[in-house]
């Protein structure tokens, strides 16, 4: 019985250290995996939606106090475009494989509770860059569609150790519909993008 006890306060100790050495750490890096999951859009005539995908997500924080900090990221997801317009004078529909790359950097705010578990909040900017598989329109070429992000998301760290933790969590992304530069697929509509994700965080 003693034995079960210490071995019980050894291991609870472990837990509020390996907390507290998460809280107090500076920097972490994160790999994730991620669903795409882009909201549905129409406008000119147009309808557009996407296909559901995955992708990856590098994440880099840095905190200069125990509670805020900044963070920077790197996704990347290969999905369809899809765009349609059955009412228009020539009827079309076009599906186009397209590479989407985001770099964004957030403002983040975290709260330990407990003794392993971490929750966050975070929003900022970036940029989304959608590169299109070679396509041609009526008679244009699609390009390479840039356009501003707005991205929030929130989750939690569960530390697995003093230096790891598993990071579940959630990002939404606000931007302009990808057209690749084609007058008879543009919406210009603003549209939003689920990113549902969980991964590897390693902190020091």
């Amino acid at each position: 019985m003693k034995h079960m006890i210490f071995a019980g306060l050894m291991s609870l100790g472990l837990l509020v250290t390996g907390a507290q050495a998460q809280e107090g750490s500076r920097s972490d890096v994160t790999v994730s995996a991620f669903g795409i999951f882009q909201q549905n859009t129409n406008g000119n005539g147009v309808n557009q939606s996407a296909t559901d995908a995955t992708g990856v997500l590098a994440t880099y924080r840095y905190f200069f106090t125990d509670h805020q900090g900044l963070e920077v990221d790197y996704g990347f997801g290969q999905f369809n475009q899809q765009f349609s317009a059955p009412a228009a004078t020539t009827p079309f529909a076009a599906s186009v494989r397209n590479d989407m790359n985001e770099a964004t950097a957030s403002y983040i705010y975290r709260r330990a509770i407990g003794h392993r578990l971490t929750p966050f909040v975070t929003a900022g900017t970036g940029a989304l860059l959608f590169v299109p598989s070679a396509f041609a329109l009526g008679g244009a070429n699609g390009t390479t569609f840039v356009t501003p992000d707005f991205v929030y998301g929130a989750g939690a760290d569960l530390a697995l150790s003093r230096r790891v933790s598993l990071r579940l969590g959630y990002r939404g992304h606000v931007f302009q519909a990808p057209d690749f530069g084609v007058q008879s697929i543009r919406t210009n509509s603003v549209t939003h993008m689920a990113e549902p994700f969980a991964g590897l965080s390693f902190h020091f």
